[in-house]
């Protein structure tokens, strides 16, 4: 007799965060992030967004109050924005200011918001998963195409050690979009949908799915 498959475990996914999940509004006429998920996940499971475009750390407590009671697994896009507030600062990197003593005090800084963003989300007990900072961006200005890689770099390099430090599971979309076609035409800083299908199947792959 042949042996039946084991029915895959049932889950119910929610996605945090910023535009990087709340997306819609960037690729008119195309799904967002949200919907492809609920598209490609498995049948038995459920897909939930609280994410909100233009969201920092501090909101995400705000966020959490509307996470359904029943999720299993929650999945944090979260940074970008924070990061926006010190792009001035790539203006001095291309004047010759080294990069890493200009970022030094923003990265401390965020070090610890996102170290207190991790252990509040932890209080929800269901399992979490966060997101890097994609860095291929087709920025228009040349400092940032110049400067911003590298700098964010170092942020997801903070993000991964204080996941890792709570044993929470990375999703590195800085290594899924990679192509300027990722990103939204409207705003280079939205994924596409391209992008975001490439978010979903890594999301997906972190939750044993890929």
């Amino acid at each position: 007799m042949k042996r039946q498959a084991k029915p895959m475990t049932e889950k119910h996914v929610c996605l945090m965060g910023d535009s990087v999940f709340d997306n819609d509004g960037y690729i008119p006429g195309e799904p967002g992030v949200i919907e492809q998920m609920r598209r490609s996940v498995p049948q038995n499971w459920s897909a939930y967004k609280v994410a909100v475009d233009g969201d920092c750390i501090e909101d995400i407590p705000d966020q959490l109050e509307n996470v359904p009671t029943h999720a299993t697994d929650i999945v944090v896009s979260i940074g970008g924005n924070d990061l926006r507030k010190f792009r001035h600062l790539l203006t001095q990197a291309a004047q010759g200011s080294t990069l890493e003593d200009l970022i030094a005090a923003p990265l401390a800084d965020f070090e610890i918001a996102y170290g207190w963003m991790l252990d509040t989300v932890a209080e929800r007990g269901v399992p979490v998963r966060v997101c890097t900072i994609y860095t291929a961006i087709p920025f228009a200005e040349p400092e940032m195409r110049d400067h911003a890689p590298s700098a964010i770099g170092a942020f997801n390099a903070l993000i991964m050690r204080l996941a890792e430090n709570r044993g929470v599971p990375v999703v590195r979309l800085d290594l899924a979009c990679r192509d300027d076609s990722d990103f939204s035409e409207i705003s280079p800083i939205e994924p596409s949908s391209q992008g975001g299908q490439k978010i979903v199947d890594a999301i997906l792959q972190s939750l044993g799915q890929g």
